[in-house]
């Protein structure tokens, strides 16, 4: 495997938490030129997800290389924002607090742009928390939403099991503060969703996504440490019960997804396409890709569409 440090080159900047004294959110970033653009991660990997160590893979680099400031965040308990100590007794890291993140990287971004608005890129979960945020105390923040695998409201039953009470299913188990994970359970998760045979993935950008994780999180051990505030959230989208309105995002939006996804399907999709309050909203599906596409071989035209869609919406 090549050595992923060489690659590890984004500038990294703190932002104080205005809600949590003492919790210092990190932001990536690559490009100082251009027009700010924030991607906020999902339930599993931090802004690492856009910062992957590896060439031509790196979606931040790309942002940058067509013209924007990129940052991605790592929302707390993620990646480089961890507290001294996760709380116990709760899930940590829940889509309240990960808006209040969200809310506090955009104004920081938007000051040091000097006033400017921002574009917004969110996958998975995130493409809830910043629909969320877009939708209430961040409009008039955002000049732009782009959603990679979005989520809305569908049930969707592998994701049932995976988070129900083996004792009565029609609840969620007892999450705790986080879970871990390692390259066995990613491997795991993504060759799930890869067609026999299908040659999508590089095996040296799997083992620079983990072993880049595991190193943010202090490098001690063969895993590294997630939170489960996400799950309250999907709890309730994969049951079929919408957590927010999306007609009250009205900027332009993007919705773009892999044919392959299981989390993210088309028909979900297309009922958040349908009821979105963006006059001017638009649904891309990219062929040959699964909720991993950002990091498989059709990645370049999964780049192309949101740069495109941000040229034409965020551009200078």
């Amino acid at each position: 495997m090549s050595d992923w440090r060489s690659h590890d080159i984004s500038a990294r900047h703190r932002v104080a938490s205005s809600d949590t004294p003492g919790l210092d959110l990190v932001l990536r970033h690559r490009g100082e030129d251009g027009p700010p653009v924030l991607f906020v991660h999902g339930a599993t990997f931090s802004g690492r997800l856009f910062d992957i160590p590896h060439p031509g893979l790196n979606w931040l680099q790309v942002a940058a290389d067509a013209g924007f400031s990129a940052y991605a965040i790592d929302i707390r308990g993620y990646g480089l924002s961890k507290p001294d100590t996760f709380p116990e007794g709760r899930p940590y890291a829940t889509g309240d607090e990960a808006i209040a993140d969200i809310g506090d990287a955009v104004d920081w971004i938007a000051a040091r742009h000097g006033g400017a608005q921002v574009a917004l890129v969110g996958w998975s979960w995130g493409t809830l928390t910043t629909s969320r945020y877009v939708a209430g105390v961040g409009a008039g923040k955002i000049s732009a939403l782009a959603l990679y695998a979005p989520i809305y409201a569908e049930v969707n039953e592998d994701w049932i099991a995976v988070m129900a009470d083996p004792s009565d299913p029609s609840r969620h188990r007892d999450f705790g503060p986080y879970r871990r994970v390692d390259l066995a359970d990613t491997r795991a998760r993504w060759d799930a969703q890869l067609p026999q045979g299908a040659d999508w993935r590089d095996e040296t950008v799997l083992q620079a996504m983990v072993a880049a994780s595991i190193a943010d999180d202090g490098g001690a051990s063969d895993h590294f440490r997630v939170p489960n505030g996400t799950f309250l959230d999907l709890w309730e989208c994969f049951n079929a019960r919408p957590i927010h309105d999306p007609g009250a995002v009205t900027c332009p939006t993007l919705l773009i997804r892999g044919a392959q996804d299981p989390t993210s399907t088309r028909h979900d999709t297309l009922a958040l396409f349908d009821r979105l309050g963006a006059a001017d909203r638009s649904y891309v599906e990219i062929a040959g890709g699964t909720h991993f596409l950002n990091a498989e071989a059709r990645a370049p035209a999964l780049f192309d569409a949101v740069n495109a869609f941000l040229r034409r919406t965020h551009g200078k």
